[in-house]
């Protein structure tokens, strides 16, 4: 279980990163108003990640959630397909490579809290103590 933790976090936390690279590249080159909203974003994906590295358990809960925002606002955006026929290719990897965290994202959490659920714990055995 214990890979599976560090390869989750390790996804959020180079996410985490990976925004900080999209603010530097995009910053200057996008308008204000959309800027602001990358920013947004960043704080409330760092945010998160800060809750996983306290160990909350809901911040996995909260990560699917910024996971699916980010693919929903970004996927649709034909500007970040013009990329590689311009051949923007830094704007590209940072997208490409920003989706593909996501859905791997999507796809690693839940099986992640699937596995670490609390299960209820069995009745001891033997004889009740009624008995």
């Amino acid at each position: 279980m214990g890979n599976l933790k560090r390869a989750v976090d390790g996804l959020i936390f180079a996410t985490v990163a990976l925004g900080f690279v999209l603010l530097y590249v995009a910053s200057g080159v996008v308008p204000g108003w959309l800027l602001a909203s990358l920013f947004a974003g960043e704080f409330a994906y760092a945010g998160a990640s800060l809750a996983v590295a306290k160990k909350y358990r809901w911040s996995y809960y909260l990560i699917i959630v910024l996971a699916v925002l980010v693919l929903a606002v970004s996927l649709p955006q034909p500007e970040h397909y013009a990329f590689a026929a311009t051949g923007q290719y830094l704007p590209l990897a940072i997208f490409a490579l920003g989706s593909v965290f996501q859905v791997c994202l999507l796809v690693l959490v839940p099986v992640y809290l699937w596995r670490t659920r609390s299960r209820p714990t069995p009745p001891p055995a033997g004889p009740s103590p009624s008995q």
